[in-house]
């Protein structure tokens, strides 16, 4: 798991940012969008339930969404240099927020890219393109990577910076990401600056001040159960927990 979970870290390149804005002459935009996807899980012949993710895009924010656990977490670019992680408990309406370059679990949130699209640039500069089919917003690029232990496949969406199919097997387990749906404002009764707007005018707590207040029962309930720490990664359990090195929630 650590393996695979260091693989996904972030390496920024110019040729993976080449790859990622890669020109299709789609008309339809990047920037504004609702991606579902669907979530597995094997080990030899046992397989997990399937969860849902949900990946919504605005302009410079990008939004993960976990109907198993009613959380939704966000990341926001700001001057193309920090980003400004904040997690939702939409269950509660509430919301922790974390400064840019605040360093938790000893990190700081560097690569936006990695929030982005699921899988940072240098992940998609790593891998070997095996063929392009389709056209305009169509095109879909099949990779490979083969890490080690570990054999990776990727169809992967130049035209919207987004992952169709994604799976890694290793050492008897196959985890599996795969697009269930996508949505445009262009196209369907879609609002993603309002998906954004409900969150943001939750009750809000800066992350720096949740040690000075013991008296929100709340903040201490999710202390308690270990969902304050900002948003570990892209990527998660098949139980809505992520995946970030040596640590898990």
């Amino acid at each position: 798991m650590q393996r695979f979970s260091l693989l996904l870290i972030a390496i920024f390149s110019v040729t993976a940012m080449k790859t990622a804005k890669a020109d299709t002459g789609c008309t339809l935009s990047s920037q504004s969008l609702k991606a579902t996807y669907q979530v597995t899980t094997t080990r030899g012949n046992s397989a997990s339930p399937a969860t849902t993710l949900m990946l919504w895009r605005d302009g410079n924010k990008v939004a993960h969404q976990y109907p198993q656990t009613n959380i939704t977490e966000t990341w926001q670019l700001i001057r193309d240099t920090h980003i400004k992680a904040v997690r939702y408990f939409d269950g509660h309406k509430r919301a922790i927020e974390y400064q840019p370059n605040e360093r938790i679990h000893g990190k700081v949130e560097k690569d936006f890219s990695y929030r982005y699209q699921l899988i940072s640039d240098g992940v998609l500069a790593k891998m070997v393109e095996q063929e392009t089919v389709g056209e305009g917003c169509n095109t879909e690029v099949k990779m490979t990577l083969n890490d080690q232990a570990q054999h990776i496949t990727l169809t992967w969406l130049p035209a919207f910076r987004l992952i169709k199919d994604f799976q890694v097997e290793a050492k008897g387990m196959k985890r599996e990401w795969r697009l269930t749906s996508l949505a445009h404002p262009d196209k369907e009764k879609l609002d993603t600056h309002a998906f954004f707007a409900e969150r943001e005018a939750y009750q809000s707590t800066d992350y720096a001040d949740i040690g000075d207040d013991h008296t929100d029962p709340f903040l201490t309930k999710m202390v308690n159960q270990g969902f304050i720490e900002a948003g570990a990664s892209g990527f998660y359990h098949q139980d809505g927990h992520a995946i970030e090195g040596q640590h898990k929630h």
